[in-house]
């Protein structure tokens, strides 16, 4: 059994991962459309991406492995929150600056360095 707070993170973790890939404007039978393109077993409904999202239940392991490929995002952050980082664990905040500053051209890399540099004067 799930603990409340287990569920409620995977719903934030899973709302971060949508929103990082672009998908966060789909609707819940879209996103369990695009799921079920994906995974081999059973499908899963709209209902049970409601329920993922609100923080009613948290999907089996082969579900969160595909969630995790879809997403490009470790199933273990996406299922724990945890990353495989040596050293200092990342905030969920973090994770998410990471993510999105690895996206970005090189350009906006540097200026979004100088800029770090700049508030930590």
């Amino acid at each position: 059994m799930h603990s409340e707070s287990d569920k409620t993170g995977f719903s934030k973790r899973l709302k971060v991962a949508l929103e990082l890939a672009g998908l966060q404007s789909l609707s819940l039978a879209e996103i369990s459309n695009k799921f079920n393109l994906r995974h081999p077993n059973k499908p899963v409904t709209p209902q049970a991406v409601h329920n993922w999202l609100i923080g009613q239940s948290i999907p089996t392991p082969d579900k969160v492995e595909t969630l995790s490929k879809w997403l490009n995002i470790s199933p273990e952050w996406l299922r724990y929150g945890k990353e495989h980082f040596e050293g200092e664990s990342l905030s969920q905040n973090e994770i998410l600056m990471l993510k999105y500053f690895r996206n970005l051209p090189a350009n906006r890399q540097q200026a979004i360095l100088a800029l770090l540099h700049e508030f930590h004067k």
